[in-house]
């Protein structure tokens, strides 16, 4: 065969491999943006209903363990909180950080499996140093929500970033919803430490499905070697303060969450010592919480942000909160915390419009030093919140007064959330220009 032959049937076969792998990659259509919504709700979803299962079976467990009263159940279950938190708020910038340069796929994966190794701990230790451990421990890899958001960043556009954060967290709150229930069910019927055995099953299924059916959603992953002196906390927020970001919302995004661990720390211990609810009534008024809530992030939220905008929405869902947390604080018939639950559920518009505020001022490759920095501040807030929390009901638990105090820790939180739409107002205040429009 000739030299012109040669090229010739070489460029042909050639020709041919090309056409093959386009028609190939022809076949193999991407996921659309949606479906990877759904899964990203439903990876959301299994790992709040795992992780939530423990809250109405946790006064029990660490009484326990540590033979002791509601009180000291309490202070120590703001202290396994706070080793949770220590963990957190160091960590999550790094991870964050990786999953730019590694992508968001292994990260989630690495984190489930954490939370898996964490609750098989717990299961089988018969001392409290071991629960501090394994909390601390999962603190460390805790990513998967920051992760999952960082997702929705990647597949959303600017100004449906608002809706479908509060679509793919409303998975939150129907975690809430189905996890304390099933937590509180199985813990009353087959004992108290069989939820956290089930806890670890459901993270394991959550291990299967990011494995087989969430595929990679970063458009490009960072080349550059990590600098890990540059990943801790005060870095992260020294980036954020260089941005055209408002750093008094990021003060405001701490005291709302701050303000919201007076019902994630004390919840069960408040129950129990205003109305001597059991584990399944305690499930029961978290199944409300959950229902409520999932209500008002999948209609309220997508009926209210794309007609009224983040900032308006936003405002609503602080009307009801604040008010919420001070009748909670009084609250003394059974069925008014019913009714404060739906009022208060309204507040869960807040989170998922103040975090698309906040990103409409970033480009879209800050996006991930700001959830590193809003999980820094969740760690932040799981530090302070618990333990200010656990400690101010275990105070007016101990002590007798005329009037009932053990919702003081509602006051604290009434008060401080006050403080912070302050700072949002001051925030808004400095007329900084959003880079994308949030509608």
């Amino acid at each position: 065969m000739n030299t012109g032959l040669r090229h010739l049937w070489n460029g042909g076969k050639i020709g041919f491999i090309n056409n093959t792998k386009t028609k190939m990659q022809v076949q193999k259509k991407p996921q659309n943006r949606k479906s990877i919504l759904s899964l990203l709700f439903v990876t959301l979803l299994i790992n709040m209903i795992g992780f939530s299962m423990i809250i109405p079976i946790k006064p029990q467990l660490i009484m326990n363990i540590i033979s002791g009263n509601l009180s000291d159940a309490a202070q120590w279950g703001g202290y396994l909180l706070f080793g949770y938190a220590v963990g957190q708020f160091l960590m999550s910038p790094i991870m964050a950080s990786l999953s730019d340069k590694y992508g968001r796929r292994k990260v989630l994966l690495f984190s489930i499996l954490a939370s898996c190794i964490d609750f098989l701990i717990m299961a089988v230790a018969d001392n409290i140093g071991s629960f501090l451990l394994a909390r601390v421990f999962s603190g460390i890899f805790s990513a998967t929500i920051a992760t999952v958001n960082l997702c929705v960043v990647d597949i959303s556009e600017p100004q449906k970033r608002a809706v479908n954060f509060s679509v793919v967290n409303s998975a939150l709150g129907l975690g809430l919803m189905v996890g304390p229930f099933l937590g509180g069910t199985i813990g009353d019927i087959f004992g108290i430490k069989v939820p956290l055995i089930a806890g670890a099953m459901l993270f394991l299924i959550n291990l299967g499905l990011v494995y087989f059916f969430i595929p990679e959603t970063i458009k490009q992953k960072k080349c550059q070697k990590l600098r890990w002196h540059e990943f801790l906390p005060l870095k992260v927020f020294i980036k954020l303060k260089a941005t055209a970001l408002p750093f008094q919302l990021l003060i405001a995004s701490l005291l709302y969450q701050i303000s919201f661990h007076s019902f994630t720390a004390i919840w069960s211990y408040y129950m129990i010592a205003k109305f001597n609810w059991g584990v399944k009534e305690i499930g029961g008024s978290l199944l409300a919480v959950g229902l409520s809530n999932f209500f008002v992030q999948n209609v309220v939220a997508r009926y209210l942000i794309p007609k009224l905008g983040a900032k308006k929405t936003f405002f609503i869902g602080v009307s009801f909160a604040i008010p919420a947390f001070y009748l909670y604080a009084v609250v003394n018939v059974e069925w008014l915390v019913y009714v404060t639950i739906l009022l208060g559920s309204l507040g869960a518009l807040m989170r998922p419009c103040l975090r698309g505020i906040m990103s409409s001022y970033l480009s879209y490759v800050d996006q991930g030093s700001l959830m590193g920095g809003i999980t820094s501040i969740s760690g932040m807030a799981l530090i302070i919140g618990p333990i200010v929390m656990t400690q101010t009901f275990s105070v007016f638990q101990n002590e007798s007064y005329a009037l009932d105090m053990s919702g003081a820790p509602f006051l604290v939180s009434f008060l401080m959330s006050i403080i912070a739409t302050i700072f949002v107002f001051w925030a808004f205040s400095k007329k900084k220009v959003a880079i994308q429009n949030m509608a």
